[in-house]
């Protein structure tokens, strides 16, 4: 037996922002679609039906279609080994940290995001930026899981930071 460990690895959890995200482009797109269906039987020419048609397809884009796409495409990762953050419109930026760098774990919340349960994870790090996990799910339970998961880690590696 090599005195060298093999430490592979391992995926905890991926989560993503709360649902109620994709409330307001749900909204924006049911009102998009209702304008459009309410104007468009009044409108006598063909190319103002179509010139129509053309204005709610670019508002629904911008309203619904881009904010959907970032909602399912942005992600965050936690492991054994680091926390990684996927953003942009298709989930391309990364940012990582290691597990290691991490000092502590805080919540906040709004009063919305209180009733959902939802809220805004942060991972203090010791050199650099702090990584927020925006409106995630269970914040609550989520920080109490990380903290145990920081304190056992640094437990095992001999209070090592």
């Amino acid at each position: 037996m090599s005195t060298s460990q093999s430490f592979e690895e391992q995926s905890f959890v991926i989560l993503r922002r709360h649902g109620s995200a994709l409330i307001y482009p749900v909204v924006f797109l049911l009102v998009d679609a209702g304008l459009y269906f309410f104007i468009e039987w009044r409108l006598t020419e063909t190319w103002q039906r179509q010139a129509l048609l053309g204005a709610v397809l670019v508002v629904g884009l911008l309203l619904w279609f881009i904010p959907s796409l970032r909602f399912f495409t942005n992600r965050y990762e936690l492991t054994s080994t680091r926390a990684v953050v996927h953003s942009g419109l298709f989930g391309t930026k990364t940012e990582e940290v290691p597990w290691g760098e991490v000092t502590g774990v805080s919540i906040s919340r709004g009063v919305s995001a209180w009733l959902q349960g939802a809220g805004d994870v942060r991972l203090h790090r010791e050199f650099g930026q702090d990584i927020v996990l925006k409106r995630v799910p269970k914040a609550k339970k989520l920080s109490r899981e990380l903290e145990q998961f920081l304190g056992k880690r640094s437990k095992s590696s001999g209070m090592r930071r």
